[in-house]
């Protein structure tokens, strides 16, 4: 399969990415969490967003395609049903979105508990100035596991058409933006149920091993990993104790890819002192 290397999927998405930085700039501007900030910081998140919004939609297509022969050999395997109406859409829109996180939960947590995924994960805690752009400040590679360990056993429980993934793609791009930003808005009660900024900030911190979900934090009261956001409680402090901001295109692109290959070289050193020794 060819690539696109100018698609109107990636034209699309920094025209939605840009229209909803506007928007969220504004908010953010008058009504402000943390009033400082770091300009500079910001630049740089805009030029990772830029690079990783190519690279997905340049590689979505062919990974989507490579799993296509899973989803038409597996979809349905779990079969589920809703009734017909409005109640039976409801069910369904807040069955997707549950199921959807209970998968990104334990994705989100694997990344932080296991060393070759926080190494892939790590840039997006390395930011200092939570803010919208910290939204897709990721490193490329997390979309397409993502594709494999969310979106795949999604499609084997829920019948994606295209206009549904489109749809659910908005919603979770527009979530992310959300939960992201640097806004005092404290949800009260409805924040035990529902995730928002307070919430999502207080996972940014140093002590990051806390409030995973995506949407709704029943998953991380399940678990034993919800912490609710007191009513004035903004922590100014984010990011790492032991890294720098990561505000380099090394940190960006390649600091997963090398650490992989350090991890692999040290696996491949063992096994061959234990082939010498049985030998």
């Amino acid at each position: 399969m060819s690539l696109d290397f100018w698609s109107p999927l990636f034209r699309s998405q920094l025209e939605f990415a840009a229209s909803a930085f506007a928007v969220a700039f504004a908010i953010e501007w008058f009504l402000p969490a943390i009033r400082r900030r770091s300009w500079g910081a910001l630049g740089f998140n805009l030029v990772v967003a830029l690079i990783f919004i190519y690279l997905t939609t340049l590689l979505a297509p062919p990974i989507s395609a490579a799993l296509d022969p899973l989803k038409q050999r597996y979809g349905h395997w779990i079969p589920v049903h809703f009734p017909d109406g409005l109640a039976g859409s409801i069910l369904q829109t807040l069955s997707f979105f549950f199921v959807f996180d209970f998968f990104f939960y334990g994705w989100h947590r694997a990344q932080h508990r296991f060393e070759w995924l926080w190494a892939q994960h790590r840039f997006h805690h390395q930011e200092q100035w939570l803010n919208v752009t910290t939204v897709h400040r990721y490193h490329f590679s997390e979309e397409l596991f993502r594709a494999f360990v969310i979106y795949l056993p999604m499609s084997i429980i829920f019948d994606f058409k295209p206009v549904t993934v489109v749809w659910f793609w908005t919603m979770f791009t527009l979530w992310g933006y959300w939960i992201h930003m640097n806004v005092r808005i404290h949800l009260g009660p409805v924040g035990r149920w529902i995730s928002g900024p307070q919430f999502h900030r207080l996972h940014h911190t140093p002590e990051h091993s806390r409030n995973f979900a995506a949407f709704f934090p029943l998953w991380d009261r399940v678990f034993g990993t919800y912490v609710h956001p007191q009513r004035r409680q903004y922590p100014e402090r984010v990011g790492l104790d032991d890294a720098t901001g990561g505000n380099t295109l090394y940190d960006a692109t390649l600091y997963p890819i090398v650490e992989w290959g350090k991890a692999l070289g040290r696996a491949l050193h063992v096994a061959g002192s234990r082939a010498q020794r049985s030998s």
